[in-house]
């Protein structure tokens, strides 16, 4: 346990992690009453359970602390709160800030909805490792950032959120045996600023009415506008994604940082793809607004040396094209051989030989790079406000 502030009356920051609360049942029933009078604002609550089918479930004296601004609660067991909404009735969370839940169970989708209901100042929320609240409909007039990281959900509804910037998904899928679109849902999100991952083979995009799909024809009803950053993942070996990828592309006309991971989730088409770039109408985002183009776990692969040449010949605003290479590719490079292994160096001749070719803005950057490395797996900086561009 560890207790951050002044050791008088009040405590500003309690965090506890790694503790089997459920063999400390007598415990449990007075800490929330005591962080409650001790007025706590920031609050780490962390289950290690012995038995994860039978996590213990959230103190209601939690959801009944009103000095709470952030909120972090570790492999619980959400209470019914069919009856009376968390917050121990209409003043709820009057000042919490940041919601994070992370492998809660039990919680559905009412009990989020009479959640952010009584959390009039709520900015930032992430559920982590839900396999239970399938289906997460936003209906906030303080949120800015929602993560659903590892999420098991079969929609995603953007309802109302007026002040929303970020709508992050990571991983999320219906965890059913055969694979089922899950629905993303966009309505009214007029500040809408950095949306991804979004997948063509997972995801089914719905715009107000409109459901996006690869014929989908371009009108002020299936535009958004307001994203300026976009990340996709996308198999570029199978067509239909590559059809999709175009249709969700037009949707976001004034994206100016694109971001795309290269996939290899389902098997090849075996199609190349260069005549359905070279006959493609005009993509408003990548013709006109695009500045920085990202592609991630770059192999090589022809479908992917199609795309990249289609963005260096239409993308007049671009300033920065960076490929990065797998993580296996990248290691292979440095195992103190006399050369380059032959993929590794094929990827940058092909990459070079795109700047041979006619750039529609001369004064774009190539650079082939290896993968960031990353210290470990944290979701967080995914939701950091100071970090303009989470994708890279």
């Amino acid at each position: 346990m560890q207790l951050h502030g002044p050791l008088g009356n009040q405590l500003s920051e309690i965090c506890i992690t790694c503790c089997n609360f459920a063999s400390h049942e007598r415990e449990l029933a007075e800490w929330p009453r005591l962080l409650a009078a001790k007025g706590v604002q920031d609050l780490v609550l962390v289950n290690k359970p012995a038995d994860d089918e039978r996590l213990p479930v959230v103190p209601a004296d939690i959801l009944r602390c009103a000095s709470l601004r952030r909120l972090f609660m570790g492999f619980w067991t959400f209470p019914d709160t069919g009856v009376s909404p968390p917050g121990g009735g209409a003043d709820g969370f009057p000042h919490l800030r940041e919601l994070t839940l992370f492998g809660t169970d039990d919680m559905l989708g009412g009990d989020l909805d009479r959640l952010l209901a009584s959390s009039p100042v709520l900015d930032t929320l992430a559920l982590v490792l839900s396999p239970t609240c399938e289906r997460v409909h936003l209906r906030s007039q303080s949120l800015k950032c929602v993560l659903l990281w590892e999420y098991f959900l079969k929609e995603v509804l953007v309802m109302d959120a007026p002040l929303l910037e970020r709508l992050i998904l990571w991983k999320t899928i219906d965890g059913e045996d055969e694979p089922v679109a899950v629905r993303v849902s966009i309505a009214d999100a007029p500040k809408l600023r950095v949306l991804g991952y979004l997948e063509p083979r997972i995801h089914q995009l719905q715009i107000g009415e409109n459901v996006i799909k690869p014929d989908t024809m371009v009108s002020p009803s299936t535009v958004f506008p307001s994203v300026k950053t976009l990340a996709l993942k996308v198999n570029f070996g199978v067509f239909e994604e590559v059809k999709m990828l175009a249709s969700v592309l037009r949707c976001f006309p004034e994206v100016d940082r694109l971001h795309i991971e290269s996939v290899t989730a389902d098997e090849p088409t075996g199609m190349h793809h260069a005549e359905f770039w070279q006959e493609v109408h005009p993509i408003e985002c990548v013709k006109s607004h695009v500045k920085k183009v990202v592609i991630h776990e770059f192999r090589g692969k022809q479908g992917e040396n199609e795309f990249l040449k289609f963005v260096s010949s239409s993308a007049e605003k671009l300033r920065s094209l960076l490929v990065v290479i797998t993580q296996e590719m990248f290691a292979s490079a440095w195992d103190f051989s006399i050369s380059l292994p032959n993929e590794v160096n094929e990827v940058i001749v092909k990459a070079g030989a795109l700047t041979r070719g006619a750039w529609a803005c001369e004064d774009c950057q190539l650079v082939v790079a290896g993968p960031k490395v990353v210290d470990g797996w944290n979701f967080r900086r995914a939701f950091d406000p100071c970090v303009k561009d989470p994708f890279r």
